[in-house]
């Protein structure tokens, strides 16, 4: 009976197979395809679009199964399969026999008797052959059974043409534009190629659906010149989105994608989307500059603009000065820090400036370094170190080179205090030692003369008379007093002066009897032919006798 059964189920499946002239990985209109006990081999492996469930099984004379199917093009396989076997073995081979994957030891639930489990696999485009058997992967204690699988498959998508396993197959990168591509576990890595016409910054904007990913980029000579590994996936989303810049010289590139740690065995497969664009850093030089003899000539007063890129770690510039001056260096750094170092015609160092760390807030510093040299020919280099260290910065920068002037100065001020005076305001006089600059700041007030106030306990009146007392004021010439009838002393104000510092007494006489009258006193000093007087005491009111 089982014999019959078996033909049957074979009959039916040759029928279907004739009818399908064509099969692929794309989705195509789902059935159910069943083993045939002729299905030992690859030549008579059962063809299925994926997509189809199969129905199989493992009997003491059939000890595999072999299945047949197409991609189209690069994607993700998914195998879902219950097992009522003991333990069963799933291997995936390509047209080449080449195993490239598999699945074994998995043994059934011993309550239920049959195990369900759920695999992808990423595979390049191509035909593969599927092997079910009850075996523990290569050993002979064999287990039989049947067993239902069904298939999907769902297209990457992938813009990059295979085999690009070389820099000589690599896919072409247009900038602006994303392409998509995939890490099989049939294919390690993707390669790509890109030129640039001139020195400048790259963009890479890279999502990948691998649990991680790795990018390495090589120049024309094959030199590793950057690269980025580890990168993990969030595991609640099971995608990770990154963007770097990488400041390059002009040339071509080749980049390399792969699910690996970098440099280790363990492979990781999945899509990934990336796209790469391009910003010329518009220098002023191209070519080789790292020696002496390949130095670029600057001129007086002109902006020039450099790059230092992750293949190239410093710039040289070479310059002459006629006679003994100061220059001024103006710089726009647009790396992290920035150094430079001035040598004389010999190589030795005559200046340098290190440690310059930009405004995080801007991503910029600028600066203006002021230098005395002697006449002759001096070598400047411009690199992205700390001086002397090896945490090395990229980015442009933009210099000149000029004379010493007051626009361009970085100013060493002399001080000069100029003391106030009763006339005329103090304040200090700067001028720069450098290049003459002067100007005038912290103004301080004009001296005044202290106020004087009246005795109140040694001031008297009599008949018609006012006899007054006040106190003295330092550094005057005098003093004023006056009076009048009224307390807000607007008319027929009288007053009189005394003169002498140490003057501290006065006589008001022919006043009206028994009337009241309100006094101020204030000193005054002569200077020249100006006077400048102190502020009048508070008014006191005084009756006659």
């Amino acid at each position: 009976m089982k014999k019959v059964k078996y033909v049957f189920r074979f009959l039916m499946v040759l029928s279907i197979v004739c009818a399908a002239a064509v099969f692929s990985g794309e989705k195509a209109d789902a059935r159910t395809v069943f083993d045939t006990e002729a299905d030992d081999s690859f030549d008579t492996a059962t063809a299925i679009n994926l997509g189809d469930s199969i129905n199989g099984g493992i009997t003491e004379t059939d000890d595999l199964d072999n299945y047949r199917f197409q991609l189209t093009s690069a994607g993700k396989v998914s195998l879902d399969i219950t097992s009522y076997m003991r333990y069963y073995c799933i291997k995936v081979f390509d047209s080449a026999g080449e195993e490239v994957w598999y699945t074994d030891n998995n043994y059934w639930n011993d309550s239920v008797k049959y195990r369900s489990d759920s695999y992808e696999m990423y595979l390049e485009k191509g035909i593969y052959y599927m092997e079910i058997n009850g075996y523990r992967k290569s050993d002979y204690d064999k287990s039989t059974g049947t067993y239902e699988c069904s298939t999907a498959f769902e297209s990457s998508r992938t813009t990059n043409k295979e085999n690009d396993n070389s820099f000589t197959s690599a896919n072409d990168i247009v900038f602006g534009n994303s392409f998509t591509g995939q890490i099989s576990i049939n294919d390690n890595y993707d390669t790509y190629k890109f030129i640039l016409p001139e020195t400048g910054n790259i963009a890479v904007d890279m999502t990948s659906y691998m649990p991680y990913y790795c990018i390495k980029v090589f120049d024309s000579a094959g030199e590793e010149v950057w690269y980025t590994d580890n990168n993990y996936w969030n595991d609640s989303v099971k995608y990770r989105s990154d963007s770097y810049e990488m400041y390059l010289e002009k040339g071509t590139y080749y980049v390399e994608i792969n699910g690996y740690r970098k440099s280790d065995y363990d492979k990781s497969t999945g899509k990934y989307d990336c796209s790469l664009s391009f910003a010329s850093s518009d220098t002023s030089f191209e070519g080789d500059d790292n020696s002496f003899d390949t130095a670029k000539n600057l001129s007086w007063n002109r902006s020039y603009t450099g790059q230092i890129s992750i293949n190239d770690n410093y710039d040289n510039y070479k310059f002459s000065v006629p006679a003994n001056k100061s220059i001024a260096i103006d710089i726009t750094s647009y790396m992290r820090y920035y150094c430079i170092i001035i040598r004389d015609s010999d190589g030795k160092d005559v200046w340098y400036t290190d440690n310059n760390e930009w405004n995080s807030n801007v991503n910029y510093r600028k600066d203006v370094h002021n230098i005395t040299l002697s006449a002759g020919t001096y070598y400047m280099e411009i690199n992205g170190y700390r001086k002397s260290d090896y945490d090395k910065s990229t980015g442009k920068y933009i210099f000149s080179i000029s004379e010493l002037n007051q626009s361009n100065c970085v100013h060493d001020y002399k001080e000069t205090t100029v003391d106030p005076t009763y006339l005329k305001k103090g304040y200090t006089i700067f001028q720069c030692e450098k290049c003459g600059d002067t100007y005038k700041g912290n103004y301080v007030a004009k001296l005044k003369l202290g106020q004087s106030s009246i005795d109140t306990y040694y001031s008297y009146t009599e008949k018609r008379v006012i006899r007054l007392r006040w106190s003295t004021v330092s550094d005057a010439s005098g003093y004023q007093v006056r009076w009048c009838r009224k307390k807000a002393m607007k008319k027929n104000v009288k007053s009189g002066k005394l003169k002498g510092q140490d003057t501290y007494s006065g006589v008001i006489s022919h006043l009206s009897r028994k009337k009241n009258y309100y006094v101020q006193v204030r000193a005054y000093k002569k200077i020249g032919k100006k006077v400048v007087y102190g502020d009048w005491s508070e008014k006191v009111k005084f009756r006659t006798k």
